[in-house]
């Protein structure tokens, strides 16, 4: 029992050593706080050590004794002691939250400077105008049908006849065997044959698109010898040769493939090329979309603007009268500021898109990208729009995908390439029959000292010749031309799959576009609610904050919602006027919903200057 109390007492005088440790240990902290206030309070901003490190030493040296501090710190010095730290606020509250900290001059200064630079104004219309007038890509796509004429012109080329000549002039000497110098002998001995001869030839000859092959010769020669005592003797013929075809190389079908493929590949030239306008006219109106919408979203910012002006106004004059703190201006400014901001980069936003829309006009000065600004003169008004009905989503739908498989300019591309596909065909199926030709020639010919004669019996017929003949060929295995005919025949079936690729893509293009314009127009009503939302917020917080039951900073908070809501209603109306063009873009009626005829083509005649031919037409125009 008496260990039990002795055990007891211990305890309690250990707990109550404690506590009174612990009382000393709050009781300082406690004067540490009231010194570090009084340091904030007064704003004086010191180098020297501030009290409550002083405090600190303090405590340290009254809760330990003097020896023990030699043994843990037996280098201490002030040099050795933490740095101190700054005082949160080194100046006064009216310094901190002062109005003179924003400078709006820079800003405003940035905003009323002039831009120095002629302003073009710009119809939708007009810029569709110039789009295809001047537009590089639309440009190069046009020569392209030309080249295809180019190609067909020389395919015609293959029956076009030709007139050949030659002229020759021989001098020999020969020498002659035993045998006919022992004849020549008897008549006088003669052991060398001289010869000079003169030759002309003049042919004309060509090829039918039955296939056909003729040829006209005509040769003339003057012969001096010395058989004939060096006396000059003229001889002459005249000639027709014909060669027909009647299994390979014959009719007119095969003969006339090069020309009915090049025709093709014109109008496939043209196909494309008109497909290149319609995707430069879609990106040209996109373009001038965009410019509205950069030039829209600056109205926005500089209404945004004159409302923070007003608020920052209106704080000021809260302040002057009493009812409103120095923080409510200096925030009011803060939003002028933010708002100056966006206008800045807004206005650099039309810059942008203005040039890019100035490059797809190609606009220049001289040979410098032109520095001209546009200004955008139609407005979107997606009310006036009844293109596509977007209540009868699925019947609008279909009629949109048979105006696309109707319209698209790949539909006639496939078909051509399914046509030149099939014409290969033709032509390697041909190539696997044997040779098999037809061959007959006359000719008429005339020998005198005198040349008018000589043509004379060429006339007459003093010397006739007439030939008729069959050749034939077969080639063993023919494996060159059957395997080109089976080639063909896979190729007509690769362009039939390419057609159904290229009208799935079409058909899935219209589904996207079509999507895209209803989201479009439900996402156009939703951002127009939120617009009327906030302008109500905006007055109700305006007029809270007259009364003074709201600051300044949460009106500024629904007046950014507001500028927010309006931008996004803006972004609303230009996508929804996007997705239109690209819908009309995908059914391929973009052209004849802006009533215009297009004719590509730049034609150049053999030896001319290539001269540009297209015509835009509008209605009323």
């Amino acid at each position: 029992m008496r260990f039990t109390g002795l055990c007891i007492a211990m305890m309690l005088v250990g707990t109550i050593h404690s506590t009174a440790n612990a009382q000393e240990a709050t009781e300082t902290v406690s004067v540490d706080l009231q010194q570090q206030e009084a340091v904030t309070v007064s704003g004086a901003a010191q180098d020297e050590v501030p009290p409550a490190a002083t405090g600190q030493e303090e405590d340290i040296e009254t809760n330990a004794p003097p020896s023990a501090l030699v043994e843990v710190l037996p280098e201490a010095s002030e040099a050795a002691l933490p740095p101190a730290h700054p005082s949160p606020y080194p100046v006064s509250l009216k310094e901190a939250i002062s109005e003179d900290l924003i400078d709006l001059s820079g800003l405003r200064s940035a905003l009323d400077q002039p831009i120095e630079a002629q302003v073009m104004r710009l119809t939708l219309d007009e810029a569709i105008q110039l789009a295809l007038q001047n537009n590089p890509d639309i440009l190069i796509a046009e020569y392209d049908p030309a080249k295809a004429e180019a190609e067909t012109y020389a395919a015609r080329g293959e029956f076009d006849p030709i007139v050949s000549q030659k002229l020759n002039y021989s001098d020999s000497t020969a020498s002659l065997d035993q045998t006919v110098r022992s004849f020549v002998g008897i008549l006088g001995g003669v052991s060398a044959v001289d010869s000079r001869k003169i030759t002309s030839e003049t042919a004309l000859a060509g090829k039918l698109q039955f296939g056909t092959q003729y040829a006209v010769q005509f040769s003339m020669d003057y012969e001096e010898s010395t058989f004939g005592n060096y006396q000059g003797e003229y001889g002459g013929t005249l000639g027709f040769t014909l060669t027909q075809p009647v299994l390979r190389g014959f009719g007119r079908g095969v003969n006339r493939i090069r020309i009915r493929a090049g025709e093709n590949l014109r109008k496939i030239s043209e196909a494309r090329a008109k497909l290149t306008v319609l995707d430069k006219m879609a990106e040209t109106i996109k373009a001038y979309w965009d410019l509205v919408g950069a030039t829209e979203a600056a109205r926005v910012y500089e209404e945004a603007l004159r409302n923070a002006e007003r608020l920052l106004k209106l704080s000021e004059i809260r302040r002057d009268i009493g009812t409103s703190a120095d923080i409510d201006v200096l925030q009011a400014k803060a939003g002028v500021a933010m708002r100056q901001s966006e206008l800045i980069q807004a206005n650099a936003r039309i810059a942008d898109v203005g040039d890019a829309l100035k490059l797809l006009l190609n606009l220049k000065e001289g040979d410098r990208f032109s520095k001209i600004r546009l200004m955008p003169l139609d407005r979107p008004n997606p009310d006036a729009s009844a293109m596509f009905d977007t209540d009868s989503y699925d019947e609008s739908l279909d009629v949109s995908v048979e105006r696309a498989l109707a319209m698209r300019p790949e539909n006639e591309m496939t078909d051509l390439e399914i046509a030149n596909a099939l014409m290969e065909e033709e032509k390697a199926k041909n190539d696997r029959l044997p040779q098999l030709d037809f061959i007959g020639a006359y000719a008429q010919g005339g020998r005198d000292i005198k040349m008018g004669k000589t043509l004379t019996g060429i006339i007459e017929g003093q010397d006739s010749a007439l030939t008729v003949g069959v050749q034939a060929s077969v080639p063993i295995g023919n494996r060159a031309a059957r395997g080109a005919h089976q080639r063909a025949r896979l190729n007509i079936r690769q362009a039939e799959e390419r057609r159904k690729q290229a009208q799935m893509a079409m058909m899935m293009r219209v589904h996207f576009a079509a999507r895209s314009v209803m989201t479009s127009k439900v996402l156009l009503e939703s951002t127009h609610q939120t617009v009327r939302l906030q302008e109500a917020n905006v007055n109700a917080e305006e007029r809270r904050l007259q009364i003074g039951i709201t600051t300044s900073y949460q009106v500024l908070r629904v007046q950014e919602d507001l500028t927010a809501a309006q931008a996004q209603e803006l972004q609303a109306r230009i996508a929804f006027e996007k997705a239109l063009v690209e819908l009309q873009l995908a059914e391929g009626s973009l052209l004849d919903n802006f009533g215009i005829t297009y004719t590509a083509g730049i034609v150049e005649s053999p030896g001319s200057p290539a001269v540009r031919t297209e015509t835009t037409e509008k209605p009323g125009s």
